[in-house]
C-alpha cells in the first residue's frame, strides 16, 4: 500500500509539472513589436493580435475575427481548410468577394526612417486626390474598398518594414470579418528593402544549384520574417531568359528556385506567362516556326514544383498572336488545361486598361480582335473583366483601384482597376457564381495555408535575428554605404553571396595565363564608374601597387559597364603603350571587340539592384570590391558559364530564331535540323556546337587549365565537272565528278574544318596563311572535350598557285 501512495505522489508531481508548463505556454504575452500573442505549443497554434482578447474554449485559444461572440468555422484553426474557406465565403457580401480579385500597390513608400503609423490613415496614395476623391490611405483602401492584397516594393530595414506591415495588419484585423492582409513584392529579397535584391542573372551563369537554393531559401525566410507572403518570382523561366537556352538546365533551376522560395516561407508567384524574360517579349521572339513547346519546359517545371501563383504577361500577345495573354483564350486554356495549373493566376500590373485606353493599343500589330473574331474594343468594362476572369484569371493587379467614374478615371488613367466592374459582371450573369467562388477560394486558400488568420503579425526581434549581425542588433546604425550594409547583415549570408559572385563570373580569355595576377605588380585601374574605380583600387591595392598612369603600369585593369568613349580610349591607350590589358565586362556581354582587344577577359554577371520601385541611392549592387580583387589574384576562381549564345556581330544577332536555341550562324539546313531535333523532344537540350557564335552555350575557362586544340578534315570548295575515264569494257567515256574548285583573286574562298579541344575551355585565334602570308584569322572559343566547325573566308590577292596552311592542315589552291 505504501508503494502505491508513493507512485501516486510521483504521478501527481509529474502531472502538476506538465500542467504548469502547459499553462505557461498558453500565457498571453506582448512582444517588442507591440502585438499580443499566445503559443505555440504541442496543442496550440500561435495566435497574434492587436488586442489581448483571445477566446478560450476548453483550454484552447482562438480569435473572434468577426466579433460575433462565437467560434465560426473559418476562425477554428483545427478545421479543414476547405471547410474554413466555405464558411468565410458564405459570410461575405458580393462586394467583399469581388474585392478579393483585386491586387494593388500599397499607398506610398511607407517604410523608412521617418515612418509614422498615422500616415497609413492619411492622404498618401500615389495619385491626384484633388481631382478624384479625398482621404485615400491604407485605412481607406482596406475599410472602404475592402482590398486585402497589396504589392509592396518599399524600402527600409527589417525593423522598419515590420512596423509598417504590422500597422497595416492591424487595420485589416479591425474590419468586419477580420480578413488579414496579404503582402506581395516584386523583390525576391526585400528584408533590406531597396538596398539589394536577388542576383537573377548570376544564378544562371554560376551553375551552382545547391548554392543558389541555399541563398533563395535564406532570402525567402528573411523576407517572410518582415511580413511578406507572396513573392512575384521566379522571373523569366523560358528559353533565352536568365537561365539561358538549355531546357533541361532551365527546368532544373526553375524547380529548385520555386521549391527554395516556398521552403523559406513565402509563396512563389512565377512570372510572366508567357514571356521571354530578360531581353525580349514572347511576341517579338517568335520565328516562322512559331515555337512554344520548348518555352513551356520551364513552366512545367514550376508547376511540378507546386508554384502557388502564376503571373501572366499582360503586355505581349499570347499563343494565338492576336491579343495579350489575359484576353487570349488559347493561351489561358493551355495554362489551365494543358499544363494543369490550379493555383492563383494574377495579371501583370495595369493590364486591364479602362474604357478609354486599351492595353493592346501599344502592342504593335494587335488590334484587340481575338482569334475567334471577338472584338474586345466593343466590350463594356463589366464584359471586359468577365472575359478575363472566365479565361482563367483569378486576380487583377494594378497600381490602384477605384470607382468607375470620369473624375477618378481621369486622375488615374489606364493603370486604375474598376471596383464596379466585377460586381456588375456577376449581377448581369457574365461571371457565374461558381466561377467567382472558384477564384475567391483559390485566393483565400493562400491566406489560410500561410496561417494569416491566426498569426498575421511579424516580430521585429525575430526578423533581425534572421537577417542582421549581432553588432547591428545590439546597436543599429544608419546604413549609408556598402560597407555598413555588409556589417549590418549576417556574415553567413554575405559569404554565400560572395561565393555566388565568384562562381557566376565567366573567364572568357586568358592569354599566356595572365590571370591570376601576381602580387606586387604595378596596376593602373580604370572603371566606367569613378566610385567603382575608387573602391576596387582600395582592395586591389592591398596586393599590388596602384599607379596613376598607364605608362607606369605593368598591367592595366579596366572594369567596363558599357562600351563608350571612355572604354575605347582606355583600351586603345593601353594597346599603344604596349601594356597587358585585363578587362572585366561588368554586366555587359563580352563581345567581339572586347575579346579581340583584351589579353584577359572576365564576364562579371552579378547584379542585385532592387527590382521595381526606387532603389536606395548610393549603393554598389554589382561585384563587391573584395571579391573583385580575389578574382584577379586567384583567391577565388571564376567558375561561371555562358548560358546564352553571344553573337559575333549585329547581323548574326538578328538573323537567329529567338524561339530556338543554339542556332546563331547556322545555315538554313542546319537550323531545320535543330528545329526537328527540338520538336522531337522539346524537353531535351539540342547540340550547341553546330553554329558559329562568338561564344557558345556552356563555355567558361578555368585558371590553370590548358586547351589542347586539334585541326582536322579541311574542306575546300568543290565544283561538279565532266572528266574522261577509261572503262576496260567500253573504252573511254565522260562521267560527272566533284573536284576542288579554283579560287578567284579578290573573292572569298570559303574553307571549313573541325576544330577539336581535348583540354580545358579556351579561345584561340585561328590563322590561315597563303604562301606564308597571313590571309585570314578568326576567334574560336571551344569547350573542353568538344568540337566546333570553323568556317573561314580566304581572299587571295592575285592569281597563282598557293599553299594554304591552317595549323597542321595544308592544301594547294589554284587562283585565277
Amino acid at each position: 500500500m505504501k508503494r502505491i501512495f508513493v507512485l501516486l505522489a510521483i504521478i501527481m508531481i509529474v502531472c502538476t509539472a506538465g500542467l504548469s508548463t502547459f499553462a505557461e505556454e498558453l500565457k498571453i504575452k506582448q512582444n517588442a513589436s507591440g502585438f499580443y500573442y499566445i503559443g505555440p505549443s504541442e496543442t496550440q497554434v500561435m495566435l497574434s493580435s492587436k488586442a489581448d482578447d483571445f477566446v478560450n474554449i476548453n483550454g484552447l485559444y482562438f480569435k473572434d475575427l468577426n466579433k460575433n461572440g462565437r467560434l465560426d468555422v473559418y476562425e477554428d484553426w483545427r478545421a479543414d481548410i476547405d471547410d474554413r474557406i466555405k464558411d468565410l465565403y458564405g459570410q461575405m457580401t458580393l462586394e467583399e468577394r469581388s474585392r478579393l480579385l483585386y491586387h494593388v500597390c500599397t499607398c506610398g513608400n511607407n517604410a523608412g526612417v521617418e515612418f509614422n503609423e498615422k500616415t497609413l490613415y492619411e492622404q498618401n496614395c500615389p495619385f491626384d486626390v484633388d481631382t478624384a476623391r479625398t482621404n485615400y490611405s491604407m485605412w481607406y483602401y482596406i475599410n472602404v474598398y475592402g482590398i486585402t492584397h497589396y504589392l509592396d516594393n518599399s524600402n527600409g530595414t527589417p525593423a522598419q518594414q515590420v512596423a509598417v506591415h504590422n500597422a497595416i495588419q492591424g487595420i485589416g484585423e479591425e474590419t468586419r470579418l477580420g480578413i488579414p492582409i496579404t503582402f506581395s513584392s516584386d523583390r525576391q529579397y526585400n528584408a533590406w528593402g531597396g538596398y539589394i535584391d536577388v542576383p537573377k542573372d548570376a544564378s544562371g551563369t554560376a551553375n551552382a544549384p545547391e548554392l543558389s537554393a541555399q541563398l533563395w531559401e535564406t532570402y525567402s525566410r528573411e523576407t517572410a520574417a518582415v511580413g511578406y507572403h507572396v513573392i512575384l518570382q521566379p522571373y523569366g523561366v523560358e528559353i533565352g531568359s536568365f537561365n539561358g537556352e538549355n531546357p533541361e538546365y532551365i527546368a532544373k533551376m526553375t524547380k529548385i528556385e520555386v521549391e527554395a522560395i516556398q521552403k523559406g516561407g513565402t509563396l512563389a508567384c512565377t512570372k510572366h506567362f508567357i514571356a521571354r524574360g530578360g531581353d525580349m517579349s514572347f511576341t517579338n521572339a517568335r520565328s516562322v516556326a512559331q515555337n512554344y513547346k520548348n518555352y513551356m519546359v520551364g513552366w512545367k517545371a514550376a508547376i511540378e514544383a507546386d508554384t502557388k501563383w502564376i503571373m501572366t504577361n499582360g503586355y505581349a500577345q499570347g499563343l494565338s498572336n492576336t491579343v495579350n495573354v489575359d484576353y487570349d483564350p488559347e493561351t489561358m486554356n493551355y495554362l489551365r488545361n494543358e499544363l494543369g495549373f490550379d493555383g492563383v493566376v494574377l495579371t501583370d500590373w495595369g493590364a486591364m486598361g479602362n474604357a478609354k485606353s486599351n492595353i493592346w493599343d501599344n502592342m504593335g500589330s494587335s488590334d484587340g480582335i481575338t482569334s475567334d473574331g471577338t472584338d474586345l474594343n466593343n466590350l463594356t468594362m463589366a464584359e471586359r473583366y468577365a472575359w478575363v476572369i472566365n479565361n482563367g484569371v483569378d486576380q487583377m493587379g494594378a497600381p490602384a483601384a477605384g470607382p468607375e467614374d470620369e473624375a477618378f478615371q481621369a486622375a488615374m488613367g489606364p493603370g486604375l482597376l474598376s471596383l464596379d466592374a466585377i460586381p456588375a459582371a456577376v449581377e448581369k450573369g457574365l461571371i457565374s457564381a461558381e466561377r467567382l467562388e472558384e477564384a475567391c477560394s483559390r485566393i483565400l486558400r493562400s491566406k489560410f495555408e500561410l496561417g494569416l488568420f491566426e498569426n498575421p503579425y511579424s516580430d521585429a526581434d525575430a526578423a533581425l535575428a534572421l537577417s542582421a549581425s549581432p553588432e547591428y542588433i545590439a546597436n543599429p546604425w544608419e546604413i549609408t554605404s556598402n560597407e555598413l550594409l555588409v556589417a549590418a547583415r549576417t556574415a553567413e549570408t554575405v559569404e554565400l553571396e560572395r561565393q555566388l559572385q565568384a562562381k557566376s563570373a565567366v573567364l572568357i580569355k586568358n592569354d599566356n595565363d595572365i590571370l591570376p595576377l601576381a602580387e606586387g605588380l604595378k596596376i593602373y585601374l580604370a572603371a566606367t564608374s569613378s566610385e567603382m574605380a575608387e573602391k576596387y583600387a582600395q582592395c586591389v591595392g592591398e596586393k599590388a601597387t596602384i599607379v596613376a598612369t598607364i605608362e607606369e603600369a605593368d598591367v592595366v585593369v579596366a572594369n567596363l559597364s558599357r562600351i563608350d568613349d571612355f572604354a575605347e580610349m582606355t583600351i586603345e591607350d593601353t594597346k599603344k603603350a604596349g601594356k597587358v590589358l585585363v578587362v572585366t565586362a561588368d554586366c555587359i556581354d563580352p563581345n567581339t571587340y572586347l575579346t579581340e582587344k583584351a589579353d584577359a577577359l572576365i564576364f562579371l554577371n552579378f547584379t542585385r539592384r532592387a527590382d521595381h520601385g526606387t532603389a536606395m541611392a548610393g549603393f554598389i549592387t554589382s561585384t563587391e570590391a573584395p571579391v573583385y580583387a580575389d578574382l584577379l589574384f586567384g583567391v577565388r576562381q571564376p567558375e561561371g558559364m555562358i548560358v546564352k549564345e553571344i553573337s559575333r556581330d549585329e547581323i548574326m544577332e538578328v538573323d537567329q530564331w529567338y524561339d530556338l536555341a543554339n542556332d546563331m550562324g547556322v545555315s538554313d539546313d542546319v537550323r531545320l535540323i535543330l528545329q526537328a531535333t527540338m520538336m522531337e523532344n522539346p524537353d531535351a537540350s539540342i547540340p550547341s556546337n553546330y553554329g558559329d557564335p562568338l561564344l557558345g552555350y556552356g563555355y567558361g575557362m578555368r585558371y590553370g587549365e590548358k586547351a589542347d586544340f586539334e585541326y582536322t578534315i579541311l574542306m575546300l570548295p568543290t565544283v561538279i565537272t565532266e572528266v574522261e575515264v577509261q572503262d576496260m569494257w567500253r573504252g573511254p567515256r565522260m562521267v560527272k565528278k566533284s573536284i576542288q574548285a579554283v579560287a578567284h583573286a579578290g573573292e572569298p574562298y570559303t574553307v571549313k574544318f573541325l576544330l577539336w579541344n581535348h583540354g580545358g575551355d579556351d579561345i584561340v585565334v585561328v590563322k590561315a596563311y597563303a604562301n606564308g602570308q597571313l590571309a585570314a584569322e578568326k576567334q574560336m572559343a571551344v569547350k573542353g572535350d568538344s568540337w566546333r566547325i570553323c568556317t573561314m573566308d580566304i581572299v587571295f590577292k592575285s592569281a597563282g598557285n598557293y599553299e594554304l596552311v591552317i595549323d597542321a592542315l595544308r592544301a594547294n589552291v589554284t587562283v585565277e
